[in-house]
């Protein structure tokens, strides 16, 4: 992979290299028309219409798709979250007819057998030095196997398949705010990638030269930055809205990762083997997350989302059944921090994801060394004042001796909040960036139930 220069415009980042970037997905989140709350963005048109331009499509779209996104910032009990501007002026129907002419949004799906079965000379792309560059690099993309007269199509297909999503999520909001207007609407439908982009099939820098995806192997947990940065918090992961097809309990095992430009290599936070699978016992069923190794950055904007689950069957792992295996790619512009309650859409299930992007953030590693006097059921969670969603770094039951870390995201100079819960009691430890030792810890009631020790380091220092 070829590295490119630092940032020139901030000499405090360190340890980082800018991965050269094409977007080449996204549609605009909206608001639902009516009285409803917005729902959060999730991709965006400036982008979608540069690649347009990039594949040969038309770039008049009869609309001003081209400028910038606009967004302003939706302020709620002193806090500062950024949203879409609705876009009614915008008609989807419309700017895909300007697309794609008369082609339905709808009807049979275009199947990838279909797309490398076919050869048709009006889907031509010229050979380029740019992507020929590419040519050679390693890569695990499908898309290598497919003919390049093909990449325009497979784009086409990629977006009509997104309209679809959109205008699917789009009238199954106004039935909900139909019926209750204070209802909460579903996780917004996140644009994943498909098997192949246009752009793979051009032997381009596609997202799988970009984050290397053919490399399984675990990110440095020493990396960081020398200060604070827009970071990742993933809070929860839950699947939901199986397929009939499946009966609980089933046992699933896997990956849910993030790379992120600091080196796309794999940083987990689902992390289970074959030998050691989570037995799902209902539906929705939220996944028990691991410790990232370090924290999860987002200096430059995107950061790529992989997941790949699977059904443990009997026997050798050959009758296994992949559950959901997909890649897709935040892209989070935004000056404030913001919040992101999205689903990875699958065939047979669904993937909800809560989590935030917080700007002027640090990494707090939380240490637990734990002792109790008896078995008992032990839960610790993480909060902090720059959000107020809890983190889970522990829930479960505890016997003996424990040892344990956890790194989470924490906004600098904000409080950090370590929460135990045993029993009918709660215990609270309670830390600060600069500051040595906690600002607040428990009284000598804990030794009821054991030997209870939290710190906390925050990297880097903001003392």
């Amino acid at each position: 992979m070829t590295s490119s220069e630092p940032d020139p415009h901030d000499a405090n980042r360190t340890l980082a290299w800018r991965i050269p970037h094409r977007r080449t997905s996204g549609l605009d989140r909206w608001e639902p028309r009516g009285s409803a709350p917005p729902i959060p963005a999730g991709a965006y048109l400036d982008s979608v219409c540069a690649d347009l331009l990039d594949v040969g499509l038309p770039s008049d779209m009869g609309h001003d798709l081209l400028e910038e996104e606009k967004t302003e910032s939706c302020v709620k009990n002193g806090d500062s979250h950024p949203c879409p501007i609705g876009r009614d002026d915008v008609c989807l129907d419309d700017m895909f007819h300007d697309i794609f002419g008369d082609w339905p949004l709808t009807g049979d799906p275009i199947l990838w057998d279909d797309i490398r079965s076919e050869n048709s000379d009006d889907y031509v792309v010229p050979e380029s030095d740019e992507c020929d560059r590419f040519a050679d690099v390693r890569t695990n993309c499908p898309g290598r196997n497919i003919p390049r007269q093909q990449a325009k199509k497979i784009d086409n297909a990629w977006l009509r398949s997104i309209a679809e999503q959109n205008e699917k999520y789009d009238a199954r909001c106004q039935e909900i705010l139909r019926q209750n207007e204070d209802a909460d609407l579903p996780p917004v439908p996140l644009d994943v990638f498909p098997e192949a982009t246009g752009l793979c099939v051009e032997r381009g820098s596609y997202y799988h030269i970009e984050y290397m995806t053919h490399d399984t192997s675990t990110t440095n947990s020493d990396l960081g930055y020398s200060g604070p940065e827009l970071m990742l918090q993933i809070f929860s992961l839950r699947l939901s809205s199986f397929s009939a097809s499946y009966s609980c309990p089933i046992s699933v095992y896997g990956v849910f990762a993030v790379r992120d430009v600091l080196e796309p290599l794999r940083n987990h936070v689902f992390n289970r083997s074959r030998d050691d699978p989570v037995t799902v016992d209902q539906d929705p069923f939220t996944l028990p997350l691991c410790s990232p190794c370090r924290g999860m950055y987002i200096p430059y904007d995107q950061v790529l989302l992989e997941v790949d689950l699977w059904i443990k069957k009997e026997g050798d792992g050959s009758a296994d059944q992949k559950l959901l295996s997909k890649y897709l790619e935040l892209d989070v512009r935004t000056e404030g921090d913001g919040f992101i309650y999205g689903c990875i859409p699958g065939d047979t299930v669904s993937l909800e994801i809560d989590c935030a992007y917080l700007t002027k953030s640090v990494e707090a590693v939380i240490e637990v060394s734990a002792e109790v006097s008896r078995p008992c059921h032990v839960r610790f969670v993480a909060f902090s004042s720059g959000y107020d969603d809890e983190i889970v770094l522990f829930n479960g039951k505890f016997t003996g001796e424990k040892v344990f870390k956890h790194v989470v995201a924490v906004k600098a100079e904000r409080e950090l909040k370590v929460q135990l819960e045993v029993e009918e009691s709660v215990f609270q430890w309670t830390f600060q960036g600069g500051n040595a030792g906690p600002l607040s810890s428990p009284d000598d009631s804990t030794l009821k139930y054991g030997q209870f020790d939290v710190g906390v380091c925050f990297y880097p220092s903001t003392g």
